[in-house]
């Protein structure tokens, strides 16, 4: 019944839980995670919105879908710059549609088109084409 009414407040945005624990030898990572899989909210529970801002003159909300298809326009986060042996790397977390090599997204903190040259997937420290 607490556990729930915890999950309940979680999902509404007006409580946060809070877990203590050390990353030496692993003192409370069990708790952490068991807390996270009883607390929060899978993708399909809670609606989840973007801005598109490609109008510079008026943005909109847009609500996104929750099936991960590649009917529904790029959505994207680049989180992390690397110059790395083959030139910059960009790397992009992917929230709704798709990309391929020669689209064009539109960066929103500049408002220009980039270009996608080239597409490679990361695992680990291996690169894939």
């Amino acid at each position: 019944e607490l556990m729930a009414a915890i999950r309940r407040c979680v999902i509404s945005r007006t409580f946060t839980p809070v877990f203590l624990g050390s990353a030496l030898k692993n003192k409370g990572v069990q708790p952490l995670l068991d807390g996270l899989i009883d607390y929060l909210p899978n993708p399909s529970e809670v609606t989840n919105c973007a801005i598109d801002n490609t109008n510079t003159s008026n943005a909109e909300t847009v609500i996104m879908s929750p099936l991960r298809n590649n009917e529904n326009p790029f959505v994207g986060l680049a989180f992390k710059l690397e110059a790395g042996r083959f030139g910059q790397l960009t790397y992009i977390r992917v929230y709704q549609g798709s990309l391929k090599k020669g689209e064009w997204t539109v960066n929103t903190r500049t408002g220009k088109r980039v270009k996608i040259s080239r597409l490679v997937q990361m695992h680990s420290d291996e690169m894939e084409r």
